[in-house]
Parts: C-alpha cells; sequence; structure tokens
C-alpha cells in the first residue's frame, strides 16, 4: 500500500510473531501485569509506551495473548484511557512543533507544507473518530490547538 501523500511505498520492517496462545516464559500473573500496566500509565507514559515497556523490561509481547483483551480495553476498564486518542494526540504535538518552526523561519516552505499535511492528516483522524464515536460530535480542534 502506498503512502498517504506521497507515491512512495512502504518499507518493509519486522513482524511481530505470530503467538497463538500465552507464552510458556512468562511468569507473571494477570493481576501483576494489570498493575504494572496502571503504575506505568500513572507515570505519565502513553498507552504505546506502556506496550514498549510492558514488552522491554517485563517480557510480555502482548496483553491480547496472556490477559486475553487489549491493552487499550484494560485502560478502560481501569478509567485510565486518554480523552484524546495517542495517535491524534502525537500529530497535534508535531503540528505545534512545526508551527513553531514556521513562527522563527517564516521562509522554509517544505515545513509549510508539511504543516499543512499534518493538520491534513488531522482533520482526516478527526472525522474518522468522530463518525466511530471515540470523539463526541461537539469536538473541536481549536480547544487542543
Amino acid at each position: 500500500m502506498a503512502r498517504m501523500h506521497t507515491r512512495k511505498k512502504g518499507k518493509s520492517r519486522s513482524h511481530r510473531d505470530r503467538y497463538t496462545s500465552k507464552p510458556t516464559w512468562i511468569k507473571a500473573s494477570k493481576d501483576e501485569i494489570i498493575d504494572n500496566i496502571v503504575q506505568l500509565k500513572n507515570s505519565k507514559l502513553t498507552t504505546a509506551e506502556v506496550g514498549i515497556r510492558l514488552r522491554d523490561q517485563y517480557a510480555i509481547p502482548s496483553t491480547k495473548l496472556v490477559l486475553g483483551k487489549k491493552l487499550s480495553t484494560v485502560l478502560e476498564e481501569k478509567s485510565l484511557k486518554p480523552d484524546i486518542p495517542d495517535d491524534l494526540r502525537s500529530l497535534i504535538k508535531r503540528y505545534r512543533k512545526v508551527s513553531a518552526h514556521l513562527a522563527l523561519n517564516t521562509r522554509d516552505k517544505s515545513n509549510d507544507r508539511g504543516r499543512t499535511l499534518v493538520m491534513a492528516k488531522i482533520l482526516r483522524l478527526i472525522k474518522y473518530y468522530r463518525r466511530n464515536n471515540v470523539l463526541p460530535a461537539g469536538w473541536n480542534l481549536d480547544k487542543v490547538l
């Protein structure tokens, strides 16, 4: 599949192993894993960073294999799910950084186009999340920017 704003194809990268059941090397119980998830999320990490920490520090390759439910579902049950999804939040953060750069460097045309493309992605994601009831219908981007 081609990329969104260019005609380039994506780069190949490594893929997750295809486990069908809980790996045998995981010794932690389900309660310990959920406690670790809550502790990591309370330390101001994003959902993706929590998953990476679980994989790298606690040797848990997938919460879905071990717990039977996704990481975001666990966070929702513990009422720790963020109000804005992580991918939208990271795009907004990138837009702010590019805008700050353009305030100092007004003639940087390539970053000006990059800012326009990032805003297009943000608006497309907002439309998707409103359609799927992740964001409320009256949610406005101006509150966040």
